[in-house]
């Protein structure tokens, strides 16, 4: 193939290549056949997300041999080739982006997808992956030694996926990302051309090209290269536009995870953003076991604004979640590295105390009964932090017990300053007799069948006891069977105190009810109500007033509420 230091392909293989390209560039029903075909399936590979169904319709895409119709056609002056594969190119595009739009109207529902987004705002980077394609897919054409099926691996990738992906952004009103589409084609288009009229020209297959004056060639290419220039200088200015706006993603990115890394038990998922006119928008996806307050956004809304230098709106959309490990929060989980390892040893002071104290603190409440433990909070003031630490329980946490816990966080993290506070979020138990007085109440399934009789029978008996007085009123029971006597709290109102001498006679009439040793502890609470026919408890003083006006308190909330909200 080389011939007097000029490669050169033989008489034979230039015939068999024209030929091929001739038959290749027949705009006839086999080839918009193959046309709609592959741009079918190139779309349902780019609404899918399927990179291995996009190659499929790579394999079968027959729009770059009219390309190397129109480049024989230029450098050998065939003016009847030109024709016929500028009509097959020109018919075959309009019918991918045809096709492409009749799926996109046809198809229920298509997100974006990764294929198709990829394929929208193309850069200096997509022209020379086409000029390299360019040249592999000519030089494969040209070189018999080489198996044909090169051009349409190298070639087709960068034809019809593009155009199928136009045609569905157009019907899915999505103009720009259409535009965007179809200019990767032609920019793909224009590398094919000119390369390859390079090496067809270079291996000899144009006629008499060094005849040719400056005004014939710029006749024939004149226009090819001007127009590969444009899009070049295009697709340069948009490398320059994706370049800065990932310095902008890289100063957000660095931000936003200094900025969580200092909140224990945080993580980002995911960030986005977009510019609009000369403002950015920013959303970011975290996890939390705490809401951000707005402050606290606005802080970094803030420091973002000054670190991108415009002006900024930023969302932090937060997940309530929390990480437990063996050791209490962990705080250490990241997103993956490229080892795949998703546990970071390098942690915030802030988070590093946090964990510290949350442990120290976890082993304890979990030690106790009543209460546990929500979360964990450090405010750091100078060298005296302090910890705020919210739990919930059925019962109050007392001063010794924090007490207790401050030295053990100030011995365990060896800061004799730090300070402890809690945040305790208590409540009640009830049943259908009342308030559980956990103190009081019995484990069920430590006592037996006879025993729970005995002290159902037993609060029943006080109930109906209570019914007939006057000047004080039983408001809640709790009863319970301590070292072989029952025992009864009683939660008295009235206008006096329950004796002590009515106390010992209530324990003798109970104990020959239940026949069995009775302990009763009557807890006498003033809370009555007084009205011109006598005494009544509170609650039942309320209950019966609310029930006067039940039927029109809710016409008179909705009233109300439509008011505020429509001033």
């Amino acid at each position: 193939m080389k011939n007097n230091g000029r490669f050169q392909v033989s008489p034979e293989r230039f015939r068999t290549i024209y030929q091929e390209v001739k038959e290749g560039s027949e705009p006839g029903l086999r080839f918009y056949i193959l046309v709609a075909v592959s741009t079918l399936i190139a779309g349902l590979g780019l609404v899918t997300n399927s990179t291995a169904v996009v190659i499929g319709a790579m394999l079968v895409a027959p729009l770059m041999t009219p390309i190397f119709g129109m480049t024989l056609a230029l450098i050998r002056g065939n003016t009847e080739l030109l024709g016929r594969s500028i009509r097959a190119e020109v018919v075959g595009v309009v019918a991918s982006v045809f096709m492409g739009f009749i799926l996109g109207s046809l198809a229920p529902i298509i997100e974006a997808t990764p294929e198709m987004l990829s394929r929208t705002e193309p850069n200096l980077f997509d022209l020379l992956v086409a000029v390299l394609a360019g040249f592999a897919g000519s030089y494969a054409m040209v070189d018999e030694k080489i198996s044909p099926a090169l051009p349409g691996v190298a070639i087709a990738t960068a034809i019809v996926p593009p155009l199928a992906n136009s045609g569905i952004c157009f019907s899915l009103g999505a103009y720009a990302g259409g535009i965007g589409s179809f200019l990767l084609f032609f920019a793909n288009f224009l590398s094919i051309l000119l390369v390859a009229s390079i090496t067809f020209t270079v291996f000899g297959l144009a006629r008499n090209f060094g005849t040719l004056s400056k005004k014939d060639i710029i006749k024939r290419f004149g226009i090819v290269v001007v127009s590969f220039f444009v899009v070049a200088v295009f697709l340069t200015h948009a490398l320059f536009k994706i370049a800065w706006e990932k310095q902008i993603e890289l100063k957000i990115h660095t931000l936003l995870s200094a900025e969580i890394s200092a909140m224990p038990v945080t993580g980002m998922e995911k960030m986005m953003y977009e510019i609009h006119g000369d403002k950015l928008y920013v959303l970011a996806n975290i996890h939390s076991s705490t809401i951000i307050s707005p402050r606290e956004v606005k802080r970094i809304e803030n420091r973002m604004a000054e670190s991108v230098g415009m002006s900024t709106e930023l969302i932090i959309r937060s997940v309530m979640s929390r990480d437990i490990s063996s050791a209490g929060s962990a705080n250490k989980i990241v997103t993956n590295d490229l080892d795949g390892f998703f546990v970071s040893e390098k942690l915030h002071p802030k988070v590093k105390l946090t964990r510290a104290a949350e442990q120290i603190i976890r082993e304890y409440t979990a030690s106790q009964f009543g209460i546990v433990l929500l979360d964990v909070d450090v405010i750091e003031a100078d060298e005296h932090p302090t910890i705020f630490a919210s739990v919930l329980g059925i019962r109050k946490i007392s001063g010794n017990e924090i007490s207790i816990l401050e030295e053990s966080l100030q011995r365990a993290l060896e800061k004799p300053h730090i300070r402890l506070m809690v945040r305790q979020v208590q409540f009640d138990l009830y049943s259908k007799n009342g308030m559980i007085r956990y103190q009081w109440a019995p484990l069920e399934y430590l006592l037996t069948t006879e025993q729970r009789k005995v002290i159902a029978k037993g609060l029943a008996y006080l109930e109906d006891h209570f019914i007939g007085h006057e000047d004080i009123f039983l408001e809640n029971t709790n009863g319970s069977f301590v070292d072989g006597c029952y025992c009864f709290l009683l939660e008295l109102t009235g206008k006096r105190v329950f004796s002590d001498e009515e106390v010992k006679v209530l324990e003798q009439k109970l104990s020959e009810e239940t026949a069995g040793k009775v302990k009763i502890y009557a807890w006498s609470r003033p809370g009555i109500v007084a009205v011109s026919d006598g005494y009544a408890p509170y609650d039942e003083v309320t209950s019966d007033f609310f029930s006067k006006r039940a039927e029109t308190y809710k016409e008179e909330a909705e009233k109300l509420i439509e008011k505020i909200s429509n001033p």
